[in-house]
Formats: C-alpha cells, structure tokens, sequence
C-alpha cells in the first residue's frame, strides 16, 4: 500500500509539471506572436523585395577591367536568367554579375547553373534583380533527409521519437528565443528557460515518464547551469564585452534597436551549445543506471552512485574534447592566420573573441561534469525514494 500511494504521488507530480510546461509553452508561443520592436522610418520608402531560384540561360556578355591601382581586375557578366518559381515561373530577366577576383564572394555565372536572385522593386519603378548566391537550399534538404531517414532506420520508434525532439528544440530556438531576444528580454533567463524547457519535453519524449527521465532532466538543467555561471562569471572578471565577432558587432544597428546585454547573449550561446552534449551523457548514466536498477532493485544507495560516477568518468574524457574539438574546429582558419604571422600567444589570448571561445568552450566542459554527479546523485535518490 505504502508503494502504491507512492506511485500516485509520484504520477501526480508528473501531471502536475507537464501541466506547467504545456501552460509555459503556450504562453511563450502567444508572447512571440506580438509584433516586434522597430519600424521603418517615417519618410523613407522601403522597397518590395523578394527571393528566386533562377537558372542560367546564357552569357551575353563579359566586360573585363583592369587596374592599375592594386593590380586588380573586374570582370561584369551580363547574363539571362530564368525564374524558377513563385509569380514569375518562366520569366527571363538580364542580370549584371560582378566578378572582383575574391574567392568568398564571386559568383561566377555558367549556363545552367542555378542561382538565388534577390528582387527590389520601388513603388513606379521596374524591378531590379541581382544575384545573391548559389542555389543551395536543395543540397541542403538532402542531407537533412538522409540523416532524417537513417536516423528512422537505424533508431525505429527511437529514431523517430528523436525527430519530434529535434523539431521542439529548433520550434523554441528559432520561433520562440530569437525572437524574443529581438525584443529586448533578458537572455540570461531566457536562455535557461528554452534549455528547460527543450530537456523536458526531450527527455519525456525519449524515455518517458520515468526515474530515468527526471534524473537526466535534472542532470542536463544543472549541468549547463552551472557551466553557463561559471561563463557568466569570468566573462565579467576577464571584461570580455561579447561583442568579439563581426556578427554580434552588427547586431548594435539593426533596425529594432534593442539595447542588448551581449554578456548575456554569450551566456545563452553557451548554454545552446553545451546543451546537446550535456543531455547525451546525462541519458547515458540515467540509462546504464536504470540496467543495473532492473537486475538488482535493491541496490544500496551508495552503490549506485558510486556506479553513476565510474559511468561519467568513462563519459568525461570523450565528451570534453567533443565540445572543445567542435570549437576548435570552427576557429581553425582563425588559428591557422596567427601561426602564420606567428602572433604572439600572449597577445593571441589577450584578445576579446578568443578569450571569448576559450571560456566558451572550457565552461562548455564545466556544464558537462557537473552533469555527472547531478545524474547518478538524482538517479540514486529518486530510486531510494521511490523504489
């Protein structure tokens, strides 16, 4: 009987919080439909705009320029091109496409080669088109298939279950936090509240409601929490601004105008990019825990932490270079440039953007081995409590 009404405690409590998150959810999602901070000015007229996919028919023209200045050469395409889709499938339209010589942004037009073309249109004016990029959108949904595909063949129901957290994790960062960040709220919260509420609804997904669920919920929550403190912390005793790259630069003219907290911004950016990581080796140690549980339930309590422990020492080493390595990798060509003008690393670590990374990365791994001990403590807990 003493088992049973715990049960139904336990089940009420359950219902009880994802009550709570089917409400904060809700809320959320009614917030970022308020139209955002930020108009265009009075007076000044904003063009229509628009994006096609267009191939080119042909080059009619190459115009080759020359100068002295800098030993550099312009070289102007004049091309037609098709439209592929929207209102104007199968409009042919002439483009001026110029090559300066630069890798990074030459676009070098070959007939059917598809291409993105931006349209602005002012008000009593013809329509200028320019092209922007290559058509890349198509590549891209093809990988993503075939990751989505395999991911159902090898994970079954699993697999597809993680689709379904993967489409809540990319519904809150892209339609609920960034919009919200556009509009002025404090990142630092919201920034836990999205890796919250993304744990939750993940870890219910994946593995139900269960001990193993509510400790990994528990492990990953604490984890990036405290790595993302200990970021907060020493970007504010180390004055790192969070404005160390062109990108967050840019983000102090945009035309809503908000006043951002960039030190809170690269806290959020922290806790994003440990969070997957750290929801791994949370689940991890929940799940070999919940094995050893289903072969022994009357396990001691100190037993089982000491196994949730030896799990996450096998877990850590891997996991902390996983983070670490995936920094690295984006700042590769930023490293590279240093050893190659054989910068000082004195003077290398003393700038802004990568000391910014640095404690990115190694609070990133913090997060990680907080998770540990948070998981196998709450695993062996909730098992004493409830088994």
């Amino acid at each position: 009987m003493m088992r049973m009404g715990c049960l139904k405690r336990y089940n009420h409590v359950v219902s009880c919080i994802s009550k709570n998150i089917c409400m904060f959810l809700t809320a959320i999602f009614i917030f970022t439909l308020i139209p955002g901070i930020g108009t265009a000015e009075e007076g000044i007229e904003e063009p229509q705009t628009a994006i096609y996919k267009a191939k080119v028919v042909e080059i009619k023209d190459t115009i080759e320029e020359e100068f002295q200045e800098g030993n550099m050469k312009v070289i102007t395409q004049i091309a037609s091109l098709r439209i592929l889709n929207k209102d104007l499938k199968g409009k042919i339209v002439e483009v001026e496409n110029t090559l300066m010589g630069n890798p990074a942004h030459d676009i070098n037009l070959e007939p059917e080669v598809v291409v993105a073309v931006h349209m602005e249109k002012y008000e009593g004016e013809e329509p200028v088109f320019y092209v922007s990029s290559y058509e890349r959108i198509n590549y891209i949904f093809q990988i993503i298939g075939i990751f989505l595909v395999l991911l159902i063949l090898f994970g079954g129901w699993k697999g597809f279950k993680s689709i379904v957290s993967l489409g809540i994790t990319v519904f809150l960062v892209l339609y609920v936090m960034i919009p919200l960040l556009l509009k002025g709220t404090n990142p630092i919260l919201l920034a836990v509240g999205v890796c919250g509420v993304s744990t939750i609804a993940t870890m219910l997904i994946i593995a139900g409601w269960n001990r193993k669920a509510v400790s990994a919920i528990i492990g990953t929550v604490g984890g990036i929490t405290a790595g993302g403190m200990i970021a907060y912390i020493y970007s504010v005793v180390a004055r790192l601004t969070g404005l160390g790259t062109e990108d967050a630069q840019m983000l102090m003219f945009i035309p809503q105008k908000v006043a951002f907290n960039f030190q809170g911004l690269l806290f959020a950016g922290i806790l994003i990019g440990a969070l997957g990581a750290a929801m791994d080796v949370s689940i991890s140690i929940a799940s070999a825990l919940t094995e050893l549980v289903s072969k022994d339930e009357e396990i001691p309590f100190g037993q089982l932490f000491k196994h949730g422990m030896n799990i996450g020492k096998d877990i850590m080493g891997t996991m902390s270079n996983t983070l670490i390595l995936a920094y690295t990798g984006g700042a590769l060509s930023m490293i590279m440039l240093f050893a190659a003008y054989q910068t000082s690393w004195h003077e290398v670590l003393n700038f802004d953007f990568v000391a910014t990374e640095i404690i990115r990365s190694v609070a990133g791994s913090i997060g990680l081995l907080f998770a540990i001990p948070i998981t196998a403590l709450s695993f062996a807990l909730l098992h004493q409590r409830f088994r």
